[in-house]
């Protein structure tokens, strides 16, 4: 690939000193959309800080899938280290390999740390109270069940149910603190007096004391535990050696905090949009029935449940979380036939590439048929990555994909959810992308 001897593009609209920043806090992911207009690097200025906007998606490929060996973790992730600790969200390089390998087989299919039963009785158990005729926030509701359904996957023991029910309780708080201190750039105002940040502080000491305590019991307690905490626990590297304490808390926190943040997210999403697609609703029921046949849904019913996917898969492509990712290069290397001095920062928006028009045509349309067998030649699947790429891969997939199709063969099958009239449901970009509130009605669905 050639080199060029000028700069990329430069987005206009930069303020002096601050750069390119107030449009980034303010417009957020529609600032980044913008930038494929300008071409597949962009450059902009955080501050006075030059950075560069990749809008391509092998180029993006290419950068998020390094495991850090030319593309470290970036100024984003530099504000969650502090936060999340060195979990598999935040670490590099060799360390974050060594993490990968100790943590993966609590994921893998053969024998993973969590089971399908399980999954289904939190789901049953969580929409057992709603009533035809409720109206509920269902983004609040989607998030909470995510949660849960990661916590108990993690702790399955009954003596950490009151650990598994301040985790619950806190996370909501921690997180809207999070994503606020990954979005503003000035760090004065994590240090202000502020309810925000009071919330934030009271729901880290909280989680702190709760994932503390829980490994301190799991490592005191003889019995078997089939759950991702015990394979973690057990979980040794090349040279035979265990997680460390601070290492367990660094990987659970990142787990909860990965994984109820994707799964209920995009629930909450799925629902938000097939209430406004009733033919996508109508044929999500019609393979319920024609695979259940009104019985409980089973591991073994899941890869039939076609349609379910691709109503996941277009959601995961139209609302992914993935709104902002920063890596940084650790040398000089060339991008889309742009030389970029080592020590550069680069934005990613996975959301921006998802709904790419270059990619996928019609990109804002709802069309789970976008992933229909027969049209595979129409859509390159290897820059399909609402969960990365490489190494750097959510580990946590599989249990995502799992419990989002357990929520779509249990809840359609007890209730329609019908929006609230006159409600406009925004989009908000903080630490991950999610609905500021999605309200919905309950109605019993006939048999």
């Amino acid at each position: 690939m050639p080199q060029l001897t000028q700069l990329p593009p430069t987005a206009p609209g930069a303020f002096p000193l601050l750069g390119h920043i107030p449009a980034l806090v303010r417009r957020r992911l529609s600032f980044l959309e913008e930038m494929r207009e300008h071409g597949p690097v962009v450059r902009i200025r955080l501050g006075r800080t030059p950075a560069y906007v990749i809008s391509d998606a092998r180029i993006a490929r290419e950068v998020v899938s390094d495991g850090g060996t030319t593309f470290a973790r970036g100024r984003f992730f530099r504000k969650l280290r502090p936060l999340l600790g060195d979990g598999l969200g935040t670490s590099d390089g060799p360390f974050h390999m060594r993490q990968r390998r100790m943590v993966q087989p609590a994921f893998h299919h053969a024998r993973p740390g969590y089971d399908v039963a399980t999954l289904h009785e939190v789901i049953e158990s969580w929409i057992d109270p709603w009533q035809p005729g409720m109206t509920l926030d269902i983004a609040r509701e989607m998030d909470r069940l995510g949660v849960a359904l990661i916590t108990k996957s993690l702790f399955s023991a009954d003596t950490a149910a009151a650990e598994v029910q301040d985790v619950q309780e806190s996370i909501a708080d921690f997180m809207v603190g999070v994503g606020l201190r990954t979005v503003v750039p000035i760090d004065l105002l994590e240090k202000l007096p502020l309810p925000v940040n009071r919330r934030f502080d009271a729901a880290r000491d909280r989680l702190e004391r709760a994932i503390t305590k829980v490994i301190a019991d799991y490592r005191a307690d003889e019995r078997e535990h089939h759950d991702i905490l015990a394979m973690l626990l057990a979980a040794r590297d090349t040279e035979g050696l265990p997680m460390s304490d601070q290492e367990l808390r660094d990987e659970v926190l990142s787990l909860v905090v990965a994984g109820g943040d994707t799964t209920g997210h995009v629930l909450g999403w799925v629902f938000h949009e097939l209430a406004r697609h009733p033919e996508a609703e109508r044929r999500l029921h019609e393979e319920l029935d024609q695979v259940l046949a009104g019985r409980t849904v089973t591991a073994d019913d899941l890869p039939k449940l076609t349609y379910a996917e691709q109503v996941v898969n277009e959601t995961l492509r139209l609302r992914s979380p993935g709104w902002l990712v920063m890596r940084r290069t650790t040398k000089e290397v060339t991008l889309g036939g742009v030389p970029i001095p080592a020590g550069t920062e680069l934005l990613v928006s996975l959301s921006a590439l998802l709904r790419d028009p270059a990619a996928y045509p019609d990109p804002m349309r709802f069309d789970p048929d976008r992933w229909l067998p027969e049209r595979a030649g129409e859509l390159r699947r290897d820059l399909f990555l609402p969960f990365g790429a490489g190494t750097r891969k959510c580990a946590g997939e599989p249990l995502a994909r799992i419990s989002m199709a357990l929520v779509l063969a249990i809840l359609p099958a007890r209730f329609r959810l019908r929006p609230v009239p006159g409600h406009q449901v925004r989009e908000m970009a903080l630490g991950t992308m999610s609905a500021d509130a999605i309200p919905m009605t309950l109605e019993s669905r006939a048999p």
